[in-house]
C-alpha cells in the first residue's frame, strides 16, 4: 500500500498532540501524547518520546532479549503487557526506508485507537483490494 493510501486511512493528525491518550486494542493506556506520524515504505507508524510512552506497560519478550547486547539491531523489541500483545519498537539506528528517529518509540497506528475506541486508522480489508486490482470486475 502507498504512503498517499496510508495518509488517507489515518485518523490521527500527522504532527502530534500532546495531551492525546493512545490505546491498545484491549483499552491499555500506552501513551499520553505523541510527535507524528511516520509514514514510510513499511506502513504508517506513530512516534513516542520517552516521556509518552507508559514504559511500565512495557516488556522485552524473552526471545528478543539478545537485542539489547546485538550492536546490529536496529531498535528494541517490546511488547505491550496486556492481551493485545501490542509490538512497539525502541529506535537504535536509522534506516532507509522511513524517517525514524533513534530514541524514540513508534507503534503501527493499526494497533491502537483512542480514548472514545474510535481506532487510529480507518479499517480496510487488504484481500478486497488486491481482488480489485486483479480482477476487472467489481468485489462485494
Amino acid at each position: 500500500m502507498k504512503e498517499k493510501k496510508y495518509r488517507e486511512l489515518c485518523l490521527l493528525q500527522e504532527y502530534g498532540v500532546p495531551n492525546l491518550g493512545l490505546y491498545t486494542r484491549m483499552g491499555e493506556m500506552i501513551s499520553i501524547g505523541y510527535e507524528r506520524i511516520v509514514f514510510g515504505k513499511r506502513g504508517p507508524y506513530v512516534e513516542f518520546t520517552k516521556h509518552q510512552i507508559q514504559e511500565r506497560k512495557l516488556y522485552i519478550p524473552t526471545d528478543q532479549l539478545y537485542r539489547l547486547s546485538d550492536p546490529k539491531v536496529f531498535y528494541i523489541e517490546f511488547r505491550s503487557i496486556d492481551s493485545s500483545n501490542t509490538k512497539v519498537y525502541y529506535q537504535l539506528r536509522n534506516v532507509a526506508y522511513a524517517d525514524y528517529k533513534i530514541g524514540y518509540f513508534y507503534i503501527s497506528p493499526f494497533d491502537l485507537q483512542k480514548n472514545t475506541g474510535e481506532p487510529c486508522m480507518k479499517s480496510m480489508d487488504i484481500n478486497l483490494e488486491i481482488a480489485g486490482n486483479f480482477f476487472e470486475f467489481g468485489v462485494k
